[in-house]
């Protein structure tokens, strides 16, 4: 059988290694590789079961079954001499070896490979996938009774990934692959990760020749993608370029600050969204009366806090450990916990929800359960609707917060906040309406209360202001008078 493989290509199909990362740039000739493999495996290794995944069928069907090196191409000397034959969703070889043509779009399309034996897994576009569906295909990786020719024993079982950086998967195929060993560097997992050779081999549109040759402008138009980390992501195949971020503008060096102790006449309130096989997410928010400079200390820059800027100051989040998995507690025990957070004499002004607490079934709601514990706890929905209209919204002002205006943002977040500095800056954008911000299949729950928190217009309160409502106005004057005018911060 003729191979006409690059270099680069041909590495993977001869590594030692059974769990493998092949991308990078755009253009290194990822899905040619995946068909490629799954054609060279089958011819020689009769019974095989290849199943090869796209996120959704209409990519499937256009990077596969269309144009110059598609499969039709590919096998049309077997399919005349009939080797092989293809049908919707399948194509099969005459030694009984198959390719099962996949895709698997949300979480719960995985059921319908619960009872698969897949010998060979190749998935296209990995980051375009979430963790638990990687891992749940990951699972049904197994040989069975299928009896491997001693030249190909080292091989299968294989799972195949390619990929570009950026989409919904971005942070986890970063954390699974590119910092799991060097480029090129097979490093065996442990037993919670799969067990399997795992190995990162970097492609770039150098790679691929073929490519360069037939269409030499191509490198011209990765440059004119406009977004400078989108043209590093897609040009250079930089993993440390978040491509497609939803916030591309928020970083530590400007949004991130130390904790210090609030005055306690500040405007507090609390933000919660809520979920149970989900996380939940709650936040701890303040707001400066005055223009505040942060005083440098411990390693953290002087910063300058704008009067009127919020400040996400504390978190709960009901986080099980692995990626978007909820810790299944009840809204009374998580009132608790919330209870139990604030400490003595911490006023909280308010409180605003996730407007699914209210729903209600065969008894009371979650929010009738927690506000046995907590008061001042509202809805939501007064101002913001479930909405796509209000999804544009929120991500507007939560863009708004975090660029700077004169110089200075109005959103902070302290470093303590440790869930959100995880999950925030990794959202990518919804790519098919990417105004609406993150696409909702991330973990994205610490990015929704926060947009309930800054959407909630809360009244600000000054020292005077607070006194004057608590006491009378001569004694808050006077107070205020008493103060000493340096800086308590």
């Amino acid at each position: 059988m003729d191979l006409s493989l690059h270099p680069k290509q041909y590495q993977v199909l001869t590594s030692p290694a059974n769990e493998i990362l092949y991308g990078g740039a755009a253009g290194g000739g990822k899905s040619y590789l995946l068909r490629l493999v799954s054609i060279v495996l089958c011819y020689n290794i009769p019974g095989l079961q290849v199943y090869l995944f796209r996120r959704t069928y209409p990519d499937l069907m256009a990077n596969h079954m269309n144009g110059s090196g598609s499969f039709p191409e590919l096998l049309a000397p077997f399919i005349e001499d009939g080797r092989a034959k293809m049908k919707e969703g399948e194509i099969a070889f005459a030694n009984g070896s198959k390719v099962h043509l996949c895709h698997c779009q949300h979480e719960k399309d995985v059921l319908k490979y619960q009872g698969a034996e897949i010998h060979v897994l190749l998935i296209d576009e990995l980051t375009h996938f979430t963790d638990y569906i990687y891992r749940f295909l990951r699972n049904r990786v197994r040989l069975g009774g299928l009896k491997v020719p001693s030249e190909w024993v080292s091989k299968v079982p294989l799972i195949l990934n390619a990929s570009n950086p950026g989409g919904v998967g971005h942070q986890w195929v970063k954390a699974t692959f590119i910092n799991h060993a060097p480029p090129h560097e097979c490093k065996q997992t442990t037993d919670e990760e799969g067990g399997m050779l795992r190995q990162y081999i970097p492609a770039r549109l150098d790679d691929n020749p073929t490519l360069t040759s037939n269409d030499p402008n191509y490198i011209k138009r990765l440059q004119g993608l406009g977004s400078e980390a989108l043209v590093r992501a897609m040009r250079d195949g930089d993993w440390d370029i978040v491509a497609g971020a939803a916030f591309e503008k928020l970083s530590r060096d400007k949004h991130m600050i130390r904790p210090f102790v609030m005055p306690e006449w500040w405007t507090r309130f609390t933000s919660l969204d809520w979920g149970t096989a989900k996380p939940y997410s709650v936040g701890w928010y303040a707001i400066c009366d005055e223009d505040v400079v942060l005083k440098a200390r411990e390693g953290y820059p002087e910063k300058i806090l704008p009067k009127g800027s919020i400040i996400r100051y504390k978190e709960l989040y009901g986080w099980g450990g692995s990626a978007d998995k909820g810790t299944r507690e009840e809204a009374r025990e998580v009132a608790a916990k919330i209870h139990a957070m604030e400490t003595d004499g911490e006023r909280i002004d308010y409180r605003i929800a996730d407007s699914a607490m209210w729903a209600q079934h065969d008894g009371p709601s979650a929010a009738e359960n927690m506000m046995d514990e907590l008061a001042r706890l509202r809805n939501k929905t007064p101002f913001m609707e479930k909405s796509r209209k209000d999804r544009i919204a929120n991500y507007l002002e939560f863009r708004n917060r975090i660029a700077a205006k004169d110089g200075f943002a109005a959103f902070f977040v302290t470093s303590n906040c440790e869930h959100f500095w995880r999950t925030v800056p990794e959202l990518q954008l919804d790519t098919r309406q990417p105004e609406k911000g993150p696409d909702t299949a991330q973990e994205d729950h610490v990015y929704d209360e926060v947009s309930y928190a800054l959407v909630s217009r809360p009244q600000v309160w000054t020292e005077l202001a607070r006194d004057g409502y608590e006491y009378d106005e001569a004694q808050a004057k006077a107070k205020k008078a008493d103060r000493k005018s340096q800086s308590r911060y």
